[in-house]
């Protein structure tokens, strides 16, 4: 390597160490209000990235990388023409094309610099540092996280000939009657509880329901019943790209043909969308005829609503009865959602509206 190289390879380093810096106190700014994981314990947006490298990548997993990638890219956006002719020589294309024309003693002012090649080679090499960045956050985290899976583990090394009571065998028990446990601290695929169901505008402009459809699928159906109770209630829906839309989600067409499309493939909605927020309500919304009369208040369609329930509770019902989960928590979550609509939505004739 001639002198030269040398120089524009150190200069190269430092740049790289500097870009990478910048982009992880980035993410380290982001916090509650950009967090995918909730009441996890982490701090920021750069220990979720730890976590999901060291230990196990999320259903988000994408969207992270996709703002790594965004952030790295801009950074190197800002560099003049030299700066990233310096970071795009060390890359693997860089050095293939100067190793090409070692003995053009001219040079080339012409030439093709990968900046998207630049991009990968510094998330690989942020990446490669959240793999060894330690926090005691991020440490408790980890620690649930395996504590939860040793749970799992020990319940199934259990002698399955006998339980601790001197009880009858496994195969003497009724066929189809898993055993429930409470859910527990888990990283599948979500980080943390609550679990948020992210669909962006574009996806909706675009009728893509894979993404979503590949999420909701890995929940059911499912071989293992403990995945899919894992996940009961946790699940609060985000429709993301319409901030600046003066419309109710409700109102938009586009969104309520996402849903509706959804809906064909996978009407589990009650079970696992939570009911705090207003995730199950704007899904009715959606998928019944329904119209804002006042600010903060909806009106759904009767005749929409009641095939919308009867279509969702006969999915929770099959749940239930498919793999064993207890009938009292079906009864209490019927009588949750009920005296959620009952509460949430108006009656224009009944309430003075019209």
């Amino acid at each position: 390597m001639r002198i030269e190289q040398h120089l524009v390879a150190a200069w190269a380093s430092q740049l790289s160490d500097k870009l990478i810096q910048d982009a992880i106190q980035s993410l380290e700014a982001m916090d509650s209000q950009e967090m995918l994981s909730g009441d996890s314990g982490l701090k920021n947006v750069w220990e979720e990235v730890c976590v999901q490298v060291q230990d196990e990548q999320s259903f988000f997993w994408e969207t992270y990388v996709e703002t790594i990638e965004n952030l790295l890219a801009g950074y190197i956006e800002m560099l003049d023409k030299n700066a990233r002719l310096a970071l795009w020589t060390v890359t693997e294309s860089g050095q293939d094309y100067i190793d090409d024309r070692q003995s053009d003693d001219e040079g080339d002012l012409n030439i093709p610099v990968d900046v998207d090649e630049i991009v990968a080679m510094l998330k690989e090499s942020l990446l490669s540092v959240a793999e060894n960045h330690e926090s005691s956050s991020i440490s408790r985290f980890l620690q649930r996280h395996e504590e939860g899976f040793d749970e799992l583990e020990d319940d199934e090394e259990d002698d399955p000939e006998e339980d601790e009571d001197g009880g009858e065998d496994d195969a003497d028990r009724e066929p189809d009657q898993p055993e429930i446990s409470a859910p527990i601290f888990d990283l599948r695929p979500g980080l943390s509880d609550p679990v948020f169901f992210v669909i962006s505008r574009q996806q909706v402009e675009a009728l893509d329901l894979d993404e979503s459809l590949d999420f909701l699928h890995s929940l059911v159906p499912t071989a293992h019943p403990d995945h899919a109770w894992v996940y009961k209630g946790r699940l609060s829906l985000v429709i993301s790209g319409y901030d600046t839309d003066p419309r109710e989600l409700f109102e938009i067409p586009e969104v309520c043909r996402f849903l509706r499309a959804l809906d064909e493939q996978w009407p589990f909605w009650l079970f696992f969308f939570n009911q705090v927020d207003d995730s199950i309500k704007l899904i009715a919304l959606c998928l019944a005829s329904s119209i804002e009369v006042v600010p903060g208040a909806a009106h759904i369609d009767p005749d929409g609503l009641r095939r919308f329930l009867e279509r969702a509770f006969t999915a929770v019902n099959y749940l239930f009865e498919s793999y064993g989960f207890p009938e009292s928590e079906n009864e209490a979550l019927s009588t949750e959602v009920s005296r959620l609509f009952a509460n949430s939505l108006i009656s224009p004739d009944r309430d003075g509206y019209l």
